[in-house]
């Protein structure tokens, strides 16, 4: 098959050394196309000049669209994730008529649910945050287009060279939640073999997978297991409660990942934290 990925970063990089490992021809795109990998046909491309994007080889059999936002405020997502998510399919759609599966790579963020409920595909779009909101907008675009579209919606990812949690341990400045704060995360390595699964399933895959590790993990616990493999003090309780200011209390289920065959190398945090700690994989920047 014929790969573009396009704003190909650390998660589509990965993706694509996968796609070229079964076989497949990888052209990516990103703002500085020399930090490609040489085995990539790489342009530099910068998404928010439409005007000046490649020919887009009309045999391409799939497209893997993985934007990031052009600053971090609401219209730099606009501008990164919707605009671009627009132009191309207005140009999908007049340039590749054989297309298998344009694959987005969204976010959690646009999924509801507190206090601990559980979160499928089924649930509702509930973006809180106007930044989210521009994520929702943009699943809804994509699946209006007609294409032969799969959203996975990621949940937060983990991996060589995301180590937040495990700085916060090491340096002592992590706390455990005086309240439920559940957590949901999916390795690097794990993103982007689903995606390389999803292109393999063709017909049979689905419109929306949530693309999730199969243990939601109350944070308090993610922070005593580092902590222990880190051989450092459990971290303290926060003095008062920060419950208001962070993200969802949810709990992701990756069932219909799972019913399609996928199998995740990193089944919880556990495997993938020991994985990082051990060097196993590298960062692609």
């Amino acid at each position: 098959m014929k790969i573009l990925l396009i704003s190909c970063g650390d998660v589509a990089t990965e993706a694509g050394l996968r796609f070229l490992a079964a076989g497949h021809q990888v052209t990516a795109w990103r703002r500085n196309g020399g930090k490609l990998p040489p085995s990539f046909t790489g342009h530099s491309v910068d998404l928010l000049e439409p005007e000046a994007w490649p020919k887009i080889d009309p045999e391409t059999d799939i497209v893997l669209l993985t934007p990031v936002p052009a600053t971090r405020d609401v219209d730099g997502y606009d501008r990164g994730y919707l605009r671009v998510a627009r132009r191309l399919v207005e140009t999908l759609v007049t340039s590749c008529p054989g297309l298998q599966r344009l694959i987005y790579v969204s976010s959690s963020a646009v999924t509801g649910g507190t206090e601990g409920q559980w979160a499928n595909e089924s649930s509702p779009l509930a973006p809180t945050r106007p930044t989210s909101q521009i994520l929702a907008e943009t699943e809804l675009l994509l699946a209006d287009s007609g294409l032969p579209l799969t959203i996975l919606r990621a949940s937060g990812i983990y991996g060589p060279g995301r180590t937040r949690l495990i700085d916060l341990v090491r340096n002592g400045t992590a706390r455990l939640p005086r309240t439920s704060h559940w957590t949901n995360r999916i390795h690097r390595d794990d993103l982007a073999a689903a995606i390389v699964h999803v292109a393999a399933l063709g017909n049979r895959a689905e419109s929306l997978y949530i693309a999730t590790d199969s243990e939601p993990a109350q944070l308090a616990d993610v922070y005593r297991f580092l902590a222990e493999e880190l051989e450092e003090k459990s971290p303290e309780i926060e003095a008062e409660s920060h419950a208001s200011r962070r993200s969802a209390d949810r709990r992701l289920n990756n069932a219909r990942l799972l019913a399609s065959g996928f199998i995740p190398r990193f089944p919880s945090y556990r495997e993938g934290y020991k994985s990082i700690l051990a060097g196993d994989s590298t960062r692609h920047e």
